[in-house]
């Protein structure tokens, strides 16, 4: 015979009611009766039955995370799996499953989204990028979808998590400058990402902040976080500026980058942003702790979708802290 959610309730010695609100995981209930609850569920071996309860509470249990276009680049960066992990803790302690939205184009990502907000097939949408006019992010706002944004936004309509990548793209600067350098090569992604047009005004005010003269020589924006990209960026400018130190926004272009170095015997201070030790030796990274990262935007997200259903409507903005790690 099938357990029900009354032999819960018997075992735990609640009411039924109560039962319900637990699995919905309600503030009104106290954690130790959370926790009564659901070890009576875990003895009976009681799984609840979210579709049922989908259609009675307009409620799916599962978050969307959008990510950037399916290519190998997305695959290989250490970035995106370790903000989903942090993503999938929370997740997890709250009862919630995640749907992944990608596309082998922006077209085809438009499309899957759409559908995805339209069809009501999640409680709300966790972006893993913030870039300039970006059609899925607008959609979203549009049809005043809960969602949160890991990275920047301008729009005052979507909340955010991120680093102060402003200020953290001056830290390593003068990090370099700190170490004797004065002609620092800067490498970062695509020019449309937030975070890359941030760490190069952070970068430029240290620059001026020790009386520098920026050269525009020194500076590269790559169009994807590859290895191969990192290589015949670091390269293109050896071969044409002669620089002291590199400054690079990303670990896979340094992995790229400290390779071409190392096949010339050249031997330069580099500094990049990562949440883990880098492989390869260099002289320090910025931790920009991307776990916590993943986990805030959830706990946003939540707050998010808590306020829609209020009719309230609220956006909120976080900034997690970096530190500069010497190796």
């Amino acid at each position: 015979m099938a357990v029900t959610i009354k032999d819960v309730a018997r075992l735990a010695e609640v009411s039924p009611s109560t039962v319900t609100r637990v699995i919905q995981d309600k503030p009104s209930i106290s954690q130790a009766t959370k926790k009564r609850v659901r070890q009576a569920m875990d003895t009976l071996n009681y799984h609840p039955n979210f579709n049922a309860r989908s259609l009675a509470s307009n409620k799916t249990n599962v978050i969307g995370v959008v990510l950037p276009k399916d290519t190998d680049a997305f695959y290989q960066n250490s970035f995106f799996p370790e903000v989903i992990r942090g993503i999938s803790q929370i997740a997890a302690d709250h009862h919630y499953l995640i749907q992944l939205c990608t596309g082998k184009d922006d077209e085809q990502r438009l499309r899957i989204l759409k559908d995805t907000i339209l069809g009501r097939r999640v409680d709300g949408i966790i972006f893993l990028y913030g870039e300039t006019n970006d059609p899925l992010v607008e959609l979203a706002i549009e049809q005043e979808f809960p969602s949160v944004v890991i990275g920047k936004s301008l729009s005052p309509f979507i909340s955010f998590v991120d680093n102060n990548n402003e200020k953290a793209g001056f830290d390593a600067t003068e990090y370099m400058i700190q170490e004797g350098c004065s002609s620092i090569a800067f490498i970062s992604g695509r020019h449309q990402l937030f975070v890359s047009q941030d760490r190069l005004i952070g970068y430029q005010r240290a620059l001026e902040h020790y009386h520098i003269p920026f050269k525009e020589g020194l500076i590269s924006h790559v169009g994807e976080f590859t290895r191969e990209r990192g290589y015949q960026t670091m390269k293109s400018i050896i071969e044409r500026e002669s620089i002291d130190g590199v400054v690079t926004t990303d670990a896979l272009i340094t992995e790229g980058a400290l390779r071409y170095l190392n096949e010339q015997n050249i031997s330069l201070p580099v500094i990049t942003y990562d949440s883990n030790p880098p492989l390869l030796p260099m002289t320090a990274y910025v931790n920009i702790h991307t776990l916590e990262l993943g986990r805030s935007a959830f706990q946003m997200l939540l707050k998010v979708i808590d306020s829609y259903n209020n009719k309230q409507m609220m956006c909120y903005r976080t900034f997690v802290e970096h530190s500069i790690v010497r190796l």
